[in-house]
């Protein structure tokens, strides 16, 4: 952790993400490897929900949070069409239902576990990057026209979320899954017979 740089350290606790099912996963992976090769070392694809923790969290913490994700059930994510914030250097994939998205960050941001002195956490835009212009092609309109052309679009069912972590090189891994929802068993009414 000594050679990361002060962004990184901020996320040296870990934070919460969707992340895409295996065939969603593997083609914007592509993505962003052939558009930001510097980018996709550090993370594989996937869409920001909190902001990173402040500090380390026990397991009555993190009971908490099972028990807060528990009430959001799981929902289908659409992603596309892509995006931008030029002249800022990243493309995105859109993503939607932003309400249930920004719904799920604030209850837990709520629980005050999460560094919220960070920029821009009021004005978060669900998304999934192809490219922050960390490394690539330069990121600007024509490299948009040319990823929009790609014109990939789709959905998956959003049933968890990740809590991952960065290891000692700065590349996030999964450290747990935490289930959205109720236990399927106590769904489907099993009475113990």
């Amino acid at each position: 952790m000594e050679s990361w740089e002060d962004w990184q350290k901020l996320y040296r606790f870990g934070t919460i993400v969707i992340s895409p099912p295996d065939e969603v996963r593997k083609f914007v992976n592509a993505q962003r490897e052939k558009y930001d090769p510097v980018s996709q070392a550090c993370c594989e694809a996937h869409v920001s929900i909190t902001q990173p923790l402040g500090r380390r969290l026990g397991s009555d913490e993190w009971h908490h949070v099972s028990n807060l994700l528990r009430r959001h059930e799981s929902f289908e994510v659409r992603f596309g069409p892509v995006k931008s914030f030029l002249p800022y250097p990243c493309i995105w994939y859109e993503i939607q239902p932003s309400e249930k998205i920004l719904n799920i960050r604030s209850a837990l941001h709520q629980t005050g576990f999460f560094n919220l002195a960070m920029k821009h956490p009021e004005t978060f835009i669900p998304h999934m990057t192809i490219t922050e212009g960390l490394s690539g092609p330069p990121v600007d309109q024509g490299l948009l026209d040319q990823i929009a052309a790609e014109g990939a679009t789709g959905t998956f069912l959003c049933e968890s979320l990740s809590y991952i972590i960065p290891n000692q090189e700065f590349h996030f891994e999964l450290a747990s899954t935490l289930p959205l929802g109720e236990p399927t068993s106590r769904l489907a009414g099993i009475d113990g017979r």
